[in-house]
């Protein structure tokens, strides 16, 4: 197990260096294997006075992470992998209250007590204080012990808990290693979040299985500034790193002018791996090139396909680029190690040829138990005599490879998150009231980048404004930003005899161009802020620079400043874009939170010359300042 793994470490080579973390405005912190262990030792004899029952995390990403993690492990007590409150959005909030009511924690290790989690103990994890004193004896776990209630990264009213036990997190750390062709001079970097499955078990756990060196980055830094990401790649040659698909979309993005590449060597990244949303060609080809002066290689990239019902990763293998450009599904290479993967009519429940589409089953020993709620439904699925997983999602297996090219229960998978349509839904329907009909929520996965789509039908209002409320509605219920909204008429959207929507014919309807008659126009003239002072007129000046800068990365044709910032197709991605480039061009500290907490660009003007007044600046030292970065902005 892994914790044996920790301690056999700590004691052979105690003074190796097994986790960073880096930040941009600071140094790089580290912690060798003798200081994991001792200040995880110490965090478990702590949690050994604080009930009985699994252990809530609440850290930001980094150092105190793994300690947390590998704290619960020693002491025997399954970890929930979660965030502290108030660092992103209500949507976030929302999950992690519904995780604490479902899983019940009698304990929180956070770097303080958060009136959102409401648990009869709060721990910190242990500093430099238990580093070299002697490790109390740990109470351990055996390998069918539960080591991770994993919740997944949808959108469900209710999460849902995976029981990940301890020999599954060490057979697929395991595979992981042996599929990724980790070995001692590997190095890794990860700015994945820590609380969903590719983060904790790909990007913290499997660097200790392997035993080489990962650097942390926080994911907030990763979206403001993603070229940093591949510095950091050349600074510390790292070889294995990865992310979702819009990563590298995100990336390329950034990367605009010859200057972009300059002093990074992409040379020595063996593996990109990439995965937790759908893998694209395009994606990849335009990264590939993108970065080739820079030492990048084609061949790198390693598209996976995995869940955290099977821990994490089911397959695995190099891309190889197609002769023409495609939008047909990518190769995910073959099963890992001990994985037995299986293609299934899901109707009949039998195997189906090779080559023909059906339902992706899996067994073998990363696969878990099911749920904490024990709610398991259909979850499992048995072929002569085995039990496999039923993974909902459909794909094919050709020449060995498997293919992943869909869901069976329609989840939209957006930017690495899951979002069931039938939520998505509930929202716009509830958002629109009485005249709500009928709703259809699914992913065009046609253009540049994925479009989640979003057909209402009403009775009696069709205008823009309902539209506007609607997206709203889901993204504050959902997490889903709506690229677009389109209001039709009663009984226009394609129905089962039952009278249930049929998804997959609405979007078949949609791309044909049905609906084309209800896509939104565009949006009336919104007033401005009013001026008055050095503060107004650098407010003012600010929220027209902020447009400008909004406009040109969400690619709208127009932007105001009293303009909705969610209609305007800002997201967190595109809200860290933003912010980057004003920090860049005004010299002054623009936080993602406060993009991310406003609604209108006149209210992120004005929200960010408060902060700045806050520090002590003087307001016609801000109005000057931004009156100078605004005659110089380009374009982002």
């Amino acid at each position: 197990m892994l914790t044996d793994t920790l301690l056999t470490r700590a004691d052979r080579t105690p003074d190796v260096v097994a986790y960073e973390s880096v930040d941009p405005l600071g140094p790089v912190s580290t912690l060798t294997y003798a200081q994991v262990a001792g200040r995880a030792s110490a965090l478990a004899d702590r949690l050994a006075s604080a009930g009985e029952g699994p252990v809530l995390l609440a850290y930001p990403a980094g150092l105190d992470y793994v300690v947390a993690v590998f704290g619960a492990f020693l002491a025997g007590r399954p970890v929930i992998p979660a965030f502290p409150p108030g660092t992103s959005s209500r949507h976030d909030g929302d999950r992690l209250a519904g995780i604490v009511a479902d899983a019940r924690p009698p304990v929180v290790v956070a770097p303080q007590r958060y009136a959102e989690i409401t648990t009869p103990a709060v721990l910190s994890v242990p500093g430099a204080e238990a580093d070299g004193a002697a490790r109390p004896q740990p109470r351990g776990a055996a390998g069918s012990d539960v080591a991770i209630i994993q919740y997944t990264s949808g959108s469900t009213g209710r999460p849902r808990g995976v029981l990940v036990r301890h020999d599954s997190l060490a057979a697929n750390t395991a595979a992981i290693v042996e599929r990724f062709e980790l070995s001692p001079d590997s190095r890794a970097l990860t700015w994945l979040p820590p609380f969903h499955d590719m983060g904790l078990v790909g990007g913290l756990l499997t660097p200790m299985a392997a035993g080489i060196p990962m650097r942390i980055m926080e994911p907030g830094d990763f979206l403001k500034a993603p070229l940093w990401w591949l510095t950091q790649i050349s600074e510390t040659g790292t070889t294995h790193t990865g992310g979702p698909n819009f990563g590298y979309d995100l990336c390329v993005r950034r990367a605009r002018g010859d200057h972009a590449l300059n002093g990074i060597d992409l040379s020595r990244w063996r593996v990109a791996f990439s995965g937790g949303e759908t893998v694209r060609h395009r994606t990849m080809a335009s990264f590939a090139r993108r970065f080739a002066p820079a030492g990048f290689r084609a061949e790198a990239f390693l598209p996976c396909y995995g869940l955290a019902e099977a821990t994490l990763i089911v397959s695995a293998g190099h891309w190889s680029e197609p002769a023409v450009e495609t939008d047909s599904a990518v190769s995910c290479g073959t099963p890992v190690r001990d994985q037995r993967v299986v293609v299934v009519d899901p109707e009949r429940r039998l195997p189906v040829d090779d080559g023909v589409e059906g339902e992706i089953w899996v067994a073998g020993p990363n696969v878990t138990s099911g749920y904490l709620s024990g709610d398991s439904g259909d979850l499992f699925g048995e072929l002569d005599g085995i039990r496999f997983l039923r993974t909902g999602d459909l794909g094919y297996v050709r020449d060995g490879d498997l293919f992943v090219s869909g869901r069976i229960k329609d989840v939209i998978v957006f930017r690495g998150v899951n979002h069931h349509a039938v939520d998505v839904e509930a929202a716009a329907l509830d958002a629109a009231g009485n005249v709500g009909r009928m709703a259809a929520a699914f992913l065009v996965d046609t253009g540049p980048e994925p479009l989640p789509v979003l057909l209402l039908e009403t009775h009696g209002r069709r205008d823009e404004t309902l539209a506007s409320e609607v997206r709203a509605a889901v993204l504050s219920r959902t997490g889903l930003r709506l690229g677009v909204v389109a209001v039709v008429p009663p009984r226009s959207l394609p129905r089962t005899s039952s009278g249930k929507i049929r998804r997959s014919a609405a979007r078949d309807a949609f791309l044909a161009g049905v609906f084309d008659d209800a896509l939104p126009g565009g949006r009336a003239a919104l007033g401005v802020p009013a001026a008055g002072g050095a503060q107004a007129d650098a407010a003012v000046e600010l929220a027209t620079m902020i447009c400008g800068v909004v406009a040109a990365v969400c690619e709208a044709g127009d932007c105001r400043p009293a303009d909705n910032l969610v209609d305007l197709g800002v997201d967190s991605v595109r809200a860290a874009e933003a912010a980057a480039v004003l920090e860049h061009a005004l010299g002054l500290t623009v936080p993602l939170e406060t993009i991310l907490a406003v609604s209108t660009p006149g209210d992120a003007a004005k929200a960010l010359v408060a902060d700045w007044l806050a520090e002590g600046r003087e307001p016609g030292f801000i109005r000057d300042r931004v009156i100078t970065a605004g005659d110089g902005v380009g374009a982002v």
